[in-house]
């Protein structure tokens, strides 16, 4: 259950790393969906159609050596209660997933969009509709912090957990941490876009 900032609360502009690692790890507790061929993204992306708004990430391989990046190998949507894992890797198809990327209704969100969607262009061309960078909300909220693990301490008042960020995102089939933080990162996405996004209207009135 994450702790929702009060709207009377005062937003902290920033918070150290130490106060940070104080806080308690967030974890997405809902059911997650992988799909790991053209069928089951087919399926999923049919349940994700009518969603207004949807928590965005990817993943790729890391690359620990001089050259080009490696292409993304794994998108991530997120509901409010339900995560959705797309395996793009060795399939290097969006199929179906191009219908949600171009689709202007549906709100996906999340930070760093703009790296994000140049890598997701290096495996199928498209024109994406819809995208609302959370960056942009916390410098309208006037905060310095923008990525996503700070957001997330500042707002809920816990600690969004990386210890996968590194790990082989081609790897098959995926572990239980991979899993675990992959739905949690574009889950928090959407949670962190819904809070501000509601603080900026509030604040408008």
């Amino acid at each position: 259950m994450l702790r929702q900032i009060e709207p009377t609360e005062e937003i902290p502009k920033r918070l150290e790393k130490d106060v940070i690692n104080e806080f308690p790890l967030v974890r997405f507790r809902g059911k997650v969906h992988i799909a790991e061929d053209n069928i089951s993204r087919f399926k999923l992306v049919q349940d994700l159609k009518n969603e207004d708004v949807l928590g965005f990430d990817i993943e790729c391989k890391p690359n620990f050596k001089k050259g080009p990046n490696n292409p993304p190998a794994l998108l991530q949507l997120s509901t409010f209660d339900q995560a959705y894992l797309f395996r793009l890797h060795p399939i290097l198809k969006l199929g179906p997933l191009i219908d949600i990327i171009e689709n202007p209704n549906i709100v996906k969100t999340g930070v760093a969009l703009k790296d994000d969607l140049s890598n997701l262009q290096k495996i199928e061309s498209f024109t994406p509709n819809g995208f609302e960078d959370i960056a942009k909300f916390a410098q309208q909220l006037k905060i310095e912090q923008t990525g996503l693990r700070n957001l997330t301490a500042i707002f809920f008042k816990q600690r969004l957990s990386k210890s996968a960020q590194l790990s082989n995102w081609e790897k098959q089939p995926l572990s239980h941490s991979q899993i675990n933080y992959a739905a949690t990162d574009a889950w928090i996405s959407r949670q962190l876009y819904m809070t501000m996004k509601s603080r900026i209207e509030q604040t408008t009135q």
